[in-house]
C-alpha cells in the first residue's frame, strides 16, 4: 500500500505539471526509446553470503565388515560461486515532452544475472562417500515499471541535449533459482546424477534513481544516446514462495542441509558460510549503479 501511495502521488505531480505546460509546435512531443545496457546492484547477502554458503548435513555409513556397525558422520562440500558481474538490462521508455526543457518518461524493463562454479570432491551416498563433480548455478531476475522525470540541462533543437533524470522504479515478478548437480564418478552409483533445485521469487519493490545522460542526432526524428545513473531502494527485498525440487531419496541414507531454506515466516534464509546448520535472513539490497545505451524515435 505504501508504494501505491508514493506512484500516485509522483502521478498527480506529473500531471499537474502537465496540465500547465505547453510544448513548442516546431519540435515533436513524443518520443520512444528502445534500451539496452548493464545494471549491478549490491546483492550483498547473497554475493557475499548465500553464495559461499555450503551444502552439509549428516550420512550414515555402512559397516564395510558386515557387522552392521554402521556409522552417522557429519559432511560438508563447499562450491562457493563468484559474485554477480554486472546483469543485461534491456527495456523501453516513452517520453511525453511538455516543453523544450522537461519532459515525463514512462518505460518497463527486464535484468537478469547468473552466476557458477564446478568443484570436485567426495559426497555420500548409499552408505558410503564416493568422487563427484558437482556444478551449481544460481540466477537472479526481475521485471520493473518506472514513472520519470527528464529536465534538458543544455538542449540544441535537433542537435544533442544532455539531460537530467529522476525516476521512481517498482521492480515487481523478483525471481531467485539454485541449481545444483552431482556427477558421481565412482562407487555404484558411478555415472548417476542428483540434484537439487529450489526457487523463490517476490514483488513490490521500490527504488529511487537519480541519473544523466546525453543523445545527438542523427535526423531530425531519430538520436542515439548514452544515459547512467545510481539507485537507491526504500527497504530490503525478502524472497518468499520457496519452493524445493530433488531426486534424492531414502534409500541414499544421508540428511542433507542446503544453502538457502524458507524460514518459520515464509521468508528465505541462507546458511553462514562457517556451516553448522546456522541460517540467517536473506535480505537483499538492490542499491546500484546503470549504464544504458538509448535509441529514440521522436513523432
Amino acid at each position: 500500500m505504501q508504494h501505491r501511495g508514493v506512484t500516485a502521488l509522483v502521478v498527480a505531480i506529473v500531471c499537474l505539471i502537465a496540465v500547465r505546460s505547453e510544448a513548442a509546435d516546431d519540435e515533436p512531443r513524443w518520443g520512444l526509446s528502445p534500451y539496452v545496457g548493464l545494471f549491478s546492484p549490491s546483492l550483498k547477502l547473497l554475493n557475499e553470503g548465500q553464495f559461499r554458503s555450503p551444502y552439509e548435513g549428516t550420512a550414515s555409513l555402512i559397516d564395510p565388515t558386515g557387522n552392521n556397525n554402521n556409522l552417522t558422520v557429519p559432511f560438508i562440500f563447499r562450491a562457493p560461486m563468484p559474485s554477480l558481474d554486472p546483469g543485461p538490462m534491456g527495456g523501453v521508455e516513452f517520453q511525453w515532452r511538455l516543453n523544450d526543457r522537461h519532459a515525463l518518461l514512462i518505460g518497463g524493463g527486464t535484468w537478469e544475472a547468473s552466476s557458477s562454479t564446478s568443484a570436485q570432491g567426495v559426497f555420500p551416498i548409499q552408505g558410503a562417500f564416493q568422487s563427484v563433480i558437482a556444478q551449481r548455478e544460481g540466477d537472479i531476475s526481475f521485471q520493473e515499471f518506472y514513472l520519470g522525470w527528464r529536465y534538458n540541462a543544455i538542449h540544441k533543437p535537433k542537435r544533442y541535449n544532455f539531460y537530467l533524470t529522476l525516476s521512481l522504479h517498482d521492480m515487481f515478478d523478483v525471481s531467485y533459482t539454485e541449481n545444483f548437480s552431482l556427477l558421481f564418478l565412482s562407487g555404484p552409483p558411478r555415472s548417476f546424477r542428483r540434484s537439487i533445485y529450489v526457487t523463490s521469487s517476490a514483488t513490490g519493490l521500490l527504488l529511487l534513481q537519480g541519473g544523466a545522460g546525453g543523445e545527438w542526432f542523427i535526423t531530425d526524428w531519430l538520436s542515439l544516446g548514452m544515459e547512467g545513473g545510481y539507485g537507491f531502494g526504500f527497504k530490503p527485498l525478502r524472497l518468499g514462495n520457496g519452493h524445493l525440487t530433488t531426486d534424492f531419496s531414502d534409500n541414499d541414507n544421508l540428511f542433507l542441509e542446503i544453502p538457502i531454506i524458507q524460514g518459520a515466516d515464509n521468508n528465505m534464509q541462507y546458511k553462514l558460510e562457517s556451516g553448522g546448520g546456522q541460517y540467517r535472513d536473506l535480505r537483499l539490497n538492490f542499491d546500484g549503479w546503470k549504464a544504458l545505451i538509448k535509441a529514440t524515435i521522436y513523432f
